[in-house]
Parts: C-alpha cells; sequence; structure tokens
C-alpha cells in the first residue's frame, strides 16, 4: 500500500465519492436490479453525501492512488440508550473502484478507526452491501459480525402459503390503540430472550408503545390485525418506503410483524402475510422491504421463506474499551 495517500474526506472529494457509489451501485443492481431504482441518479446521489459529511457527526477516510480518490469510508458518530456512543457506516457511508483490490478496504477502516475511538466510539457497524462479496469479505476480516438482515420481496414473484391459518384479517382502526398498545411489547420481549439477548429498556419500551398507538392515526400506515376466537393474536404494519438507493421503486416497508405468544408456529404469521401481500400489490407496491436480527431465530427462518431476498447486512464490532488506557501511547504501559 506504499503508492497510496490516506486523508480525511472533505467536501470536495463529493464529486469523487459520487462516481465511486454510483459505480458500485451498478454492479449492485446487475445482481438485484430493482436497486438500479430512480434514487440512482448522479445528482441525488452527491446530494445524499453532501448531507453526510454536512451533519457534523461524520468521520471519513479516503484513499488517494496518484492523486485519484479511489475509495472512502465515512461513519457517523451516534449516541443512544441501548448502544451508548458508537460509530455507523451507512449504505452509502463505503465504495471502492472495481479495479482496486479489496484488501483496500480494510486498509481504509485502520485509517477511519482511530479517530472514531478518539470520540470514545468503540462500537462500530456498517452497512455492507452483499452483490459484491469483496466488502462482505473485507469487513467479516476486520472482525465484523452480521447482526441485521435487510431484504426485498418481489410482489410478482410471492407464493401464497399453502397451510396459513384460518385466522381473521382485518385492517386495525384508531379504536385499537388499546390493542396496539399491549402487541407493542411483542418483539422486545421475543428478542430479549435466547439466543438473542437484547436488553429491554423501560423507556423504550414506552416510546415502542406509544410508537405503535399513534401508528393508527397516521394515514400512510397500514396496520393488518390476525383475530382467533375474538382475540387479536398477531399483526402486520406497513408503511410506504422513504426514497433511497437501497429502496426500489414502488416499494412499501413492512416496518415491523409479530404474532403472540402462545400463537406461534400455528400458520398466523403466514396469513398476515398472504393477507398482506394481496393489499399491497391491489395498493399498486411492486416490492416489499423489512429487516430482521440475524440472531431472531424465528424472523431469520420465516422471512427467507416468505421470498425476501437479503441485498445488506448491517454488521458490527465491538472494540474492548480498556483499549482507552491500555495503549502503548499510556506512559505507565511504556515503563513494561
Amino acid at each position: 500500500m506504499t503508492d497510496y495517500q490516506f486523508r480525511a474526506i472533505t467536501g470536495q472529494d463529493i464529486p469523487s465519492m459520487t462516481r465511486l457509489l454510483m459505480a458500485r451501485q451498478e454492479r449492485e443492481s446487475q445482481l438485484f436490479p430493482f436497486l438500479k431504482n430512480s434514487f440512482l441518479q448522479t445528482g441525488r446521489i452527491a446530494e445524499q453525501l453532501q448531507s453526510l459529511l454536512a451533519s457534523g457527526n461524520a468521520l471519513g477516510m479516503g484513499v488517494f492512488f496518484h492523486g485519484q480518490l479511489v475509495g472512502y469510508l465515512v461513519g457517523t458518530i451516534r449516541i443512544d440508550t441501548r448502544t451508548g456512543r458508537c460509530v455507523v457506516v451507512p449504505y452509502e457511508g463505503a465504495a471502492i473502484a472495481e479495479d482496486q483490490p479489496a484488501e483496500l478496504i480494510r486498509h481504509l477502516y485502520a485509517e477511519a478507526s482511530v479517530p472514531w475511538l478518539d470520540h470514545g466510539c468503540f462500537t462500530h457497524s456498517a452497512f455492507v452491501p452483499l452483490a459484491a462479496s469483496r466488502y462482505l469479505e473485507a469487513f467479516s476480516k476486520l472482525s465484523f459480525g452480521m447482526e441485521q438482515v435487510y431484504a426485498v420481496l418481489d410482489l410478482e414473484e410471492y407464493r401464497p402459503f399453502k397451510k396459513a391459518a384460518e385466522v381473521g384479517i382485518r385492517l386495525a382502526t384508531e379504536e385499537d390503540s388499546e390493542i396496539m398498545g399491549r402487541m407493542a411489547s411483542i418483539i422486545s420481549k421475543h428478542q430479549n430472550a435466547a439466543p438473542t439477548f437484547i436488553p429491554v429498556f423501560p423507556e423504550i419500551l414506552a416510546e415502542i408503545r406509544e410508537g405503535f398507538q399513534r401508528s393508527l392515526q397516521d394515514q400512510d400506515t397500514v396496520v393488518l390485525l390476525a383475530e382467533k376466537d375474538g382475540e387479536a393474536v398477531g399483526f402486520h404494519m406497513y408503511t410506504a418506503a422513504s426514497p433511497s438507493i437501497m429502496a426500489p421503486d414502488r416499494s412499501v416497508e413492512l416496518v415491523v410483524a409479530g404474532t403472540v405468544q402462545g400463537h406461534r408456529r400455528s400458520g398466523i404469521g403466514q396469513s398476515l402475510m398472504d393477507a398482506g401481500c394481496r393489499m399491497m400489490q391491489d395498493k399498486g407496491y411492486r416490492y416489499v422491504t423489512t429487516d430482521w436480527r440475524i440472531t431472531n431465530l424465528a424472523s431469520s427462518t420465516f422471512w427467507p421463506k416468505c421470498g425476501f431476498r437479503p441485498i445488506a447486512y448491517r454488521m458490527a464490532r465491538a472494540i474492548d474499551p480498556n483499549y482507552a488506557w491500555a495503549n502503548l501511547n499510556n506512559p505507565c504501559v511504556q515503563q513494561f
């Protein structure tokens, strides 16, 4: 790597970053044709990268070969209740030229991660595109592990389940606020158990409950309820997908779905999926997007069976926070 120069990425690099990201997405769309969407335009990509760098919390590194930008890696600092201080590399946050070695991604991370640690961010996550295996291989070799799966379902290829449960499926209304309040904790409780082990914070559960109830007032949100013997036993929540380079045109997002404990593995999820796909097709959508935690055994088994194709992983790495003092720049370590 002696012929490469690394330096912090700036707004002046946006035209070159745009060129690299456009080329990356053109290659992604060869495997996933639906990613060749209306968002994939030079102007819109440049605007998104400009917004990323102008956010005030972005830290990135570019690599130059003979004075030309051939790769970049940009992460944003985030602070929240569950992860504390962390850095997230968004889907548009990494790209290298096709004629450059995949190893360049690892060297970019080596350079970019130093200021991330200086800002107290010892947890790093990255949205990794899947069509070009070089990104997945590079982050895997950096000790990043798969955490979340982002996938797309083509409704024209969807095949209804043959043994779906015989349950009533209806649209939820504002009068179902109490029901949705009860449904709000289904996913959190399920993912708190083995083998996912995601902590359950009371304040987060309260926010989720409020969000579920507010969704019934949102005209752009569709909530389907499954009922059996007069009892709500499951739900699907859909909303129009926001335009992005990850979202196909004419796509709707399956935001969240769940089945009440004690009614799982009875075909209720299949019935909701059949009804949801029929309704979304009737509304003129062509694709459904969703995501799930890979350690959630039920989700990682069920959604691929529905026909969802993974297009990206969110991968994560946690660095031992002891490194903050147990490093060779600390005089008390140097004496040994």
